[in-house]
């Protein structure tokens, strides 16, 4: 009997996000007869609700990511018999990169793929000192670790250009698997939303790097001149109280509808006529790409990574400069007086999402675990 290649996906926290639903697309997609795969997180992941009862789930009792690695490193030698052709360790984004790469030092047969979905600009956003400390240390080891990965994966363009000080070589850029007809199904599942209202909708985690503010802001605008157009915000997170106060001091709050993570914002999605997203900083945000293949047309801030990519350097949805409410509102504003343009730059984009095809991706990570 042919040996399969192990694969272990090491996602220290696995969330209703960006990054867990490519992960979920990329495993589906595998074949099971080449591949025996582990999936390592520190919660329990809600993937496993979504995957083959033949893939392996395993929850680390350890409460930081930090501390993974005793555990990891017990996981990984478990799996060292000769049972498999060869183990490969698949982890997600900068820290998990790190701890992986100490995880598995000294052990035979073993290869690493980095996947870093995180752009540069977030080991440079902090005001806090004590959070400037740790990423200076977190680009330090990165510029320890990743040239010994037998590839790093970014991706984005920009992402692994950047990618380029801490590594020279053996960068490749892989978009997001986030184009699926799935969604597509997904999305015509029956919501209650009144139809006296037309909606706008932000789907993004609620934390500083997500910049709501700028949301709002521009919201605050447009429901003045629209009273009946409501703002969605889908997400979870640690600025959901700041977000509720400032929609209040704004006096807005009346008109807007806050959802908790959700593992299906896509019907919410298709009943909005505008997508909008104001991220400080990505490394590749899978919702623009979503809400296009739905068939909403989406307004972003022109963050460092992915948003031009995806949206054609503007020809395939509208950009504005991160922060600039002001302009994001005005864009809003055009939109509902006047929505051709951005419907015709929509139907651009569309064209080109099949660089995001989830069965294409697939095939190519399954090509990379064979080749190393």
């Amino acid at each position: 009997m042919k040996k399969k290649i192990k694969l272990i996906f090491f996602h220290p926290y696995s969330y209703l996000g960006g990054a867990d639903n490519s992960l979920q697309r990329l495993i589906k997609k595998l074949d099971l007869n080449k591949f025996s795969i582990t999936f390592v997180s520190l919660n329990n992941s809600y993937l496993k609700r979504n995957l083959s009862k033949k893939i392996q789930f395993k929850k680390l009792m350890v409460s930081r990511t930090i501390y993974a690695m005793p555990e990891l490193r017990k996981l990984i030698l478990s799996f060292s018999n000769g049972e498999f052709k060869k183990i490969i360790v698949i982890s997600n984004q900068n820290f998990a990169n790190i701890i992986s790469y100490f995880s598995t030092i000294f052990i035979n047969n073993i290869k690493r793929i980095f996947i870093d979905r995180n752009h540069i600009d977030e080991l440079n956003f902090t005001k806090n000192s004590k959070e400037k400390f740790k990423k200076i240390i977190i680009k330090f080891l990165m510029k320890i670790t990743y040239p010994k990965a037998n590839q790093v994966i970014g991706v984005s363009n920009k992402l692994s250009n950047d990618l380029s000080i801490f590594v020279e070589t053996n960068v490749k850029t892989i978009y997001s698997p986030s184009f699926d007809t799935d969604i597509i199904k997904k999305s015509r599942e029956t919501i209650n939303l009144n139809k006296k209202f037309e909606y706008i909708i932000n789907v993004s985690r609620f934390s500083k790097r997500k910049d709501h503010q700028t949301t709002l802001n521009a919201f605050k605008i447009v429901s003045k001149k629209y009273d009946k157009i409501k703002l969605i915000l889908i997400g979870y997170g640690e600025e959901r109280k700041n977000i509720i106060k400032l929609a209040k001091n704004l006096n807005i709050h009346d008109k807007i509808l806050i959802i908790n993570k959700t593992d299906n914002p896509y019907s919410y999605i298709r009943k909005s006529k505008l997508l909008i997203l104001t991220s400080l900083y990505e490394g590749f945000p899978n919702i623009l790409v979503e809400s296009l293949t739905i068939g909403t047309p989406v307004i972003s801030t022109n963050m460092n990574s992915g948003a031009s990519e995806i949206l054609l350097n503007g020809k395939g949805g509208d950009l504005v400069k991160l922060g600039d409410y002001v302009n994001l509102s005005k864009k809003i504003i055009s939109f509902f007086n006047s929505p051709k343009k951005l419907l015709r730059k929509k139907n651009i984009a569309k064209k080109k999402l099949y660089r995001f095809n989830t069965i294409t991706h697939s095939k190519i990570y399954s090509k990379i675990f064979q080749k190393i």
